[in-house]
């Protein structure tokens, strides 16, 4: 019988930890006393999401790594993933998990699982949180630049997986971009705390540049939980072929 120390981690919603931060949130109101806790309150849930998937990231290399030896030598002695929080770090498990899968079952194909109802389905989800939250009220201008601009590359073009190919990318190029930048970057300012020397204020090029309304805690929040959501679907498909061995 196979036993998982971590699969209820893993399989935990990272959107857990929003809903959770939301509710506690609903005690102080939305009125305008209240809008000098929303950014406060927002980094320190983009800190906990962050934190979470990294450690998410290494409990499905340490769970692949126990099984499966070829890859547990690979893992300890050639695969560099650090805290798991840069883009290609989170493509290569991806890809890492994959591979695994398909040792025993040849046939799989990540779009059996990751397909345009699953993509909706998951952007609906975060959408339907937002609207009944006050993080929609206390930052109503990024909020509706969400609303206006998140389809242009929160879609399912982005994560569209081709059949029968050995190497994948997480996300496509523009997703890739948007991550790398609004995410992983504000990611290491909050968590090395530069913001503290930065003044926590954007230069005037910054604010004058057309994506710097993309550069707000509603993409970051919902670019996290689809690739929670990625992972989970693949890492139950993992625990599903383990078990009926």
């Amino acid at each position: 019988m196979y036993t998982s120390q971590h699969s209820e981690f893993i399989l935990t919603p990272l959107i857990r930890i929003l809903k959770d931060g939301i509710a506690a949130c609903r005690a102080i109101g939305s009125g305008i006393d209240s809008y000098p806790m929303g950014e406060y309150l927002m980094q320190s849930l983009f800190l906990k999401m962050t934190g979470a998937q990294e450690q998410k990231m290494k409990c499905i290399c340490w769970e692949l790594a126990t099984l499966d030896y070829d890859y547990r030598y690979e893992f300890l002695n050639k695969k560099k993933y650090g805290e798991c929080s840069s883009y290609s770090c989170k493509s290569s498990i991806f890809n890492d998990l994959i591979e695994i899968i398909r040792k025993e079952k040849p046939s799989f194909e990540p779009s059996s699982l990751i397909d345009v109802f699953f993509c909706t389905n998951a952007l609906n989800e975060i959408d339907t949180l937002y609207r009944n939250s006050a993080l929609c009220i206390w930052q109503s201008r990024e909020y509706q630049f969400y609303k206006t601009h998140y389809s242009s590359f929160l879609n399912f073009n982005q994560i569209k997986y081709p059949p029968h190919i050995n190497s994948y990318q997480l996300f496509q190029p523009p997703l890739k971009a948007k991550y790398e930048e609004i995410v992983y970057r504000h990611r290491n300012r909050c968590a090395h705390n530069t913001l503290s020397y930065q003044v926590n204020k954007p230069d005037l090029k910054a604010l004058a540049s057309s994506d710097f309304g993309y550069h707000s805690y509603f993409f970051r929040f919902a670019i996290l939980i689809l690739i929670d959501e990625i992972f989970m679907k693949l890492f139950q498909a993992y625990i599903d072929l383990q078990k009926s061995k």
